[in-house]
């Protein structure tokens, strides 16, 4: 185990079966894939924020920031197991991980960020549309976490857990 930061939430979370390993002939393959998907996610969330489309940029931002975190565990052979709680999963991992190395990547700002992409993902008449302050906030957000993500991907740190 090359990367000791936050074992103990890794442990944990495999132990509970809401982490699971993976194996793949080329780690780095799959995680370059996911993160050229987040840079062409990104793309699509600036698109609906110059479309005025303010939820829609929220909730792809947050996509672009959650596959950041994921391609940091696929580097490591890890990935949340399907189903409810999935999401939080994949926010303790990498937090406890990663949160030293890049800087959005804190509970309180994934936490801002999943529970505004399920309010602009699921409507609900009581809660109000995202503005465009929103949706800037998630795109600088996303953009800053994609960036340093891949910087940690291609630094060598990361291995199989």
């Amino acid at each position: 185990m090359g990367w000791t930061e936050g074992a103990k939430t890794i442990e944990y979370l495999l132990s509970r079966d809401r982490l699971e390993r993976i194996t793949t002939s080329n780690l780095n393959a799959a995680a370059d894939a996911l993160l050229g998907r987040a840079t062409k996610r990104l793309s699509t969330a600036e698109a609906a924020r110059s479309a005025e489309d303010f939820d829609g940029a929220f909730t792809n931002a947050y996509d672009v920031y959650r596959m950041s975190g994921e391609a940091l565990l696929l580097l490591q052979g890890l990935r949340a197991t399907g189903g409810d709680g999935s999401h939080v999963t994949v926010e303790d991992s990498v937090c406890a991980q990663f949160g030293g190395e890049v800087d959005d990547f804190t509970k309180a700002i994934f936490e801002r960020f999943r529970q505004g992409r399920h309010a602009a993902q699921y409507f609900d008449l009581s809660m109000s549309d995202k503005s465009e302050a929103d949706a800037e906030w998630a795109l600088e957000t996303a953009d800053r976490a994609l960036r340093q993500s891949g910087v940690l991907a291609t630094s060598g740190a990361l291995g199989p857990y």
